[in-house]
């Protein structure tokens, strides 16, 4: 899907492919005073860039930030699938597979290229309109990469094979599987067809049908690529730690030869327009209601888009916004909405999501949405909820561009688009200026259709640069850059309080963690999810503000709170603007500390987890990680409960079970406040003292986690989930508790089994046999004892034999197939080359900082963390596969349709075989 540019889409892109979703609410009434919006400064959202135009059309945008040794490379090509005809559909999407396959001079395969080379934040896209291709580089491997792109833009079409199209068409089948498989996974091929006619090119899904798919023959695909990716369809965008001069030498030096494609008709705009009202229902294996309300709405660029955006904003996106007030927590009859804007390029859609209530009539829910809406389009929003919108939303774009890729990313979006690498920039400004009554004007003029323009231009002289480029030498990659990691500075309050500060100074943000020694191992059996539902309640109003104060305050300083739970620690997270940080803290700490935990918001939010949890258990994957823990350490261990809970624990918890727990583990003897961003310990202390320092209280009681041992091998637990066409196959056993010599080992071994894109397990179940979309393989990460884990979803046919791969490369990494030779040197260029981008983002930081702090990790840890990892030989990495993999202790978990596999799966004769029910106990079998 496009990447938003506008603040509201930032906030709640919602959008499938062609077709987007969004959300709508009722008045809200102004519970603090808006405070003062700062006037829009085009310089503090102005990405500094420079374009150029190649001899052969191919537009070049390069970005300059040497803050890390790092380039971002984003490559844009203007085709997606509305470039499809019916009965020829998915061709984009499809073609999308076939460039990470290698190409004419390089046929070794670009997953394999970019693991070799330690990109990090790497993907191919398809969405209607384009289909991108970004990865972040160290600055030593930008030459191979650019060669490598340049090579499948200009020398693919003479290496697609018929067994390639055999292979990816595979591949793509099992992701358009593995996506009809989730709750509400079949819901936008409906919505599409419904919305747009039968020769709208958003008519049809990017994916394809199967039948489209199955019928693509070779000379399809390979007319395919001669029409689409020249280089004046294609924008190509680098930022990081390189020049504007040395950009274009080399993209003119690896691209400047390769010939323009042929002129392009293009269809500029073309928004429908629905002659009546249109109903229509499906049927669904999913656990709650939902109703899906689409409107059409502007194509991208559309000077009305920023005020339709806002109204979308002032509808849902946070606790105050008029929707998730009215339906979620004053009528209690939905547990989510959502609103929003997608500008897609031909026509774009307004929709709104409203997932109701088990037990409530869909009608009812649906009846009030309907009020919320119109009241909104008949009085607009009031200055304090539109002044609320743009600040989250501004923040939100600050945030998102901390990052290369992102960066990179926006501005090809633009230069492809918009015409200007620029282009967002005069949506944002646009947006700054919007009054309340601009706003409503809009939703009254775009709730509606609109019509359809093309545009013929000339084609341009385009020529190819003349080359004496060798394309059979292979750029030689550099050696990876150093990386340096901030230095931990560590204080503590009067109280207590520890604090850990890590600076970082690129972007005036800061990240604040409160982290509480506590987690979901503090929960009883009997009260399993406590911790997180206590948690989730704590931004949810306190003895001073209630919710929608303490929101309104968050969003008028630019922060956004959330918490999590981990099994181990309670995390309660702050992300503020650096101006705003004393005031954000205060914030803060009136939740961590004073929360209200009344009887309306607790019932509200607990009805809201129990829908979660019924989510957790329709979604095939999240249903056998609920299950799992319980099977290797036992329901009354610490480690063996759902981090949400059960339905019966959760059933029985009450409000004051919340704020005895609450007493019990928020303890300042107890907490670290990890700080991240642009501070330093001078202005920081203060603000702690001030917000967190009245804090008095000790320390928290010690958790019993136990070491449960060795796992019970030969076992097989079957989960029925019919009509499923794929099945979700788990391996797994008790590994070693943390602190081994072989942990540093342990890392590259994991990353190669089943870590990465090419990892074993990808390579066999995806690459190779493409039974699966992806698979992968770990060892958890807890303070305890820790899991060796796999999880692969394969096609339904497959689970028989997929089972035995996954059997065969676990008994490999355990011994019977060292990682050795060039297999080994790959996977350590990985670990050492990958690291230029792996503390890119605060984010990076904070979680290196609390993985440190769980595992008590010393403070120069990360500071040695390349050295250690170049240190490592492949007889380590063996070692460590000896000592954490066990294959005769494997039990297995399998979700599918047991009607097709369980025979199957039973032939194998690995051990007693058991039918559970969604809760983990024993089926009728």
């Amino acid at each position: 899907m496009k990447q938003k540019l506008l603040i509201s889409l930032v906030l709640s892109a919602v959008a499938q492919m062609a077709v987007p979703l969004h959300a709508a609410t009722p008045a809200a009434s102004a519970t603090t005073a808006p405070a003062a919006q700062a006037p829009f400064q085009r310089s503090a959202f102005a990405l500094k860039q420079q374009k150029f135009v190649l001899k052969n059309g191919l537009t070049l945008i390069v970005h300059e930030d040497h803050s890390v040794p790092v380039v971002a490379v984003n490559l844009w090509y203007h085709v997606g699938s509305r470039n499809e005809q019916r009965g020829k559909t998915g061709f984009a999407h499809l073609f999308e597979h076939f460039f990470f396959n290698g190409s004419e001079n390089y046929p070794h395969g670009f997953r394999e290229a970019m693991d070799d080379l330690g990109a990090n934040n790497r993907n191919g896209t398809t969405n209607g309109d384009r289909t991108n291709f970004y990865e972040d580089v160290p600055v030593s491997a930008l030459e191979r990469t650019l060669y490598l792109e340049s090579d499948r833009m200009g020398y693919l079409g003479n290496y697609i094979s018929k067994e390639m199209l055999e292979r990816e068409r595979g591949v793509v089948q099992n992701e358009k599987r593995q996506g009809e498989n989730q709750p509400y996974g079949r819901v936008w091929d409906e919505i599409s067809a419904q919305m747009y006619p039968y020769s709208h090119p958003y008519s049809w899904s990017t994916i394809g049908s199967m039948d489209d798919l199955n019928a693509a023959s070779l000379d399809d695909i390979k007319q395919w690529y001669r029409t689409y990716y020249g280089p004046n369809n294609a924008v190509i965008a680098l930022a990081g730690d390189i020049t504007p001069e040395r950009a274009l030498a080399l993209v003119t030096q690896y691209f400047g030869a390769i010939p323009p494609g042929p002129p392009l008709p293009r269809t500029q705009s073309w928004i429908p327009r629905l002659d009546s009202n249109i109903r229509s229902e499906m049927e669904d294996r999913v656990p709650q209601a939902r109703i899906y309300r689409s409107y059409h709405a502007p194509a991208f660029g559309d000077p009305s888009i920023p005020a339709l955006s806002l109204f979308a904003d002032v509808l849902a996106g946070s606790k105050s916004a008029r929707l998730d007030r009215r339906l979620v927590y004053e009528k209690g009859l939905a547990t989510s909405v959502s609103a929003g804007v997608a500008d897609n390029e031909l026509a774009g859609a307004f929709q709104i999501v409203v997932t109701v209530k088990p037990g409530v009539a869909p009608a009812d829910a649906e009846r009030e949405m309907d009020q919320v809406l119109q009241q909104l389009l008949k009085d607009g929003p009031t200055m304090d909820e539109l002044s609320r919108a743009k600040t989250r939303g501004f923040a939100a774009v600050a945030r998102a561009n901390e990052r290369l890729g992102r960066r990179a990313n926006l501005l090809a979006e633009n230069a492809t688009f918009g015409a200007t690498p620029e282009a967002y920039l005069d949506q944002l400004e646009a947006a700054a200026r919007v009054t309340p009554e601009q706003v409503r004007r809009s939703g009254a003029a775009w709730l509606n259709a609109n019509s359809h323009t093309m545009t013929v231009k000339p084609f341009a002289q385009l020529s190819a640069e003349k080359s004496t480029l060798d394309r059979k030498l292979l750029p030689a990659l550099g050696t990876p850059p150093d990386v340096a990691f901030p230095a931990i500075e560590r204080a503590q309050l009067k109280n207590g309080v520890k604090v850990v500060l890590l600076q970082r100074h690129t972007a005036p943000i800061v990240n604040v963690t409160l982290a509480l020694d506590a987690g979901s191992a503090s929960d009883s059996a009997a009260k399993a999810g406590a911790a997180s539902l206590a948690m989730d309640l704590l931004d949810k109003g306190t003895r001073t503000r209630n919710a929608f104060q303490l929101s309104d305050a968050l969003e008028s300083l630019g922060a956004n709170l959330s918490s999590s739970s981990l099994a181990d620690l309670s995390l309660l997270r702050l992300q503020s603007t650096a101006g705003n940080l004393a005031p954000s803290l205060a914030l803060m700490a009136d939740a961590a500390l004073r929360p209200a935990f009344d009887e309306s918001s607790f019932a509200q939010q607990k009805q809201r987890r129990l829908a979660q949890i019924g989510q957790e258990k329709a979604q095939p994957s999240s249903l056998a990680m609920r299950i799992v823990p319980a099977i290797l350490y036992g329901k009354e261990h610490a480690y063996g409960r759902p981090v949400s809970g059960y339905a019966d624990s959760v059933q029985g918890l009450t409000r004051t079970d919340m704020a005895q727990w609450h007493a019990t583990w928020f303890k300042p003897g107890s907490a670290t406040i990890v700080v991240s961003g642009d501070t330093t310990l001078a202005q920081l202390m203060p603000a702690l003292e001030a917000s967190f320092g009245s804090w008095q209280g000790g320390s928290a009681p010690a958790k019993a986690v136990a070491a449960p041992g060795r796992t019970a091998g030969k076992r097989v637990f079957l989960i029925d989930k019919p009509d499923a066409p794929q099945s979700t196959i788990v391996a797994a056993h008790l590994s070693q508790v943390q602190g081994q010599p072989e942990d540093l080992a342990a890392e590259p071994l994991m990353q190669n089994f089943g870590g990465m894109a090419t990892s074993r397990l990808n390579r066999n179940l995806r690459l190779d046999k493409h039974w699966s979309y992806g698979t992968s393989g770990q060892l958890t990460n807890p303070r305890g004892q820790r899991a060796f884990l796999v999880l692969a979803p394969v096609q339904t046919d497959k689970t028989r034999e997929a089972m035995q791969e996954v059997a065969k490369e676990i008994r490999g990494v355990a011994g019977e197939r060292p990682v050795q030779g060039e297999e080994f040197d790959s996977i350590m260029r990985n670990m050492h080359s990958r690291l230029a981008g792996r503390f890119e983002t605060l984010a990076a930081l904070d979680s290196a900082a609390l993985t440190s702090l769980n595992l008590g990790l010393p403070d120069a840890y990360w500071s040695n963390y390349s050295t250690r990892m170049r240190q490592l030989d492949a007889a380590q990495l063996a070692r460590a596969g000896g000592k954490f993999v066990q294959p005769d202790e494997l039990v297995w978990v399998v979700v599918g349709d047991l009607r097709k596999i369980e025979a199957g799966v039973r032939e194998l004769g690995w051990g007693e075989v058991m039918v559970l029910d969604a809760d983990g106990m024993p089926g009728a079998k």
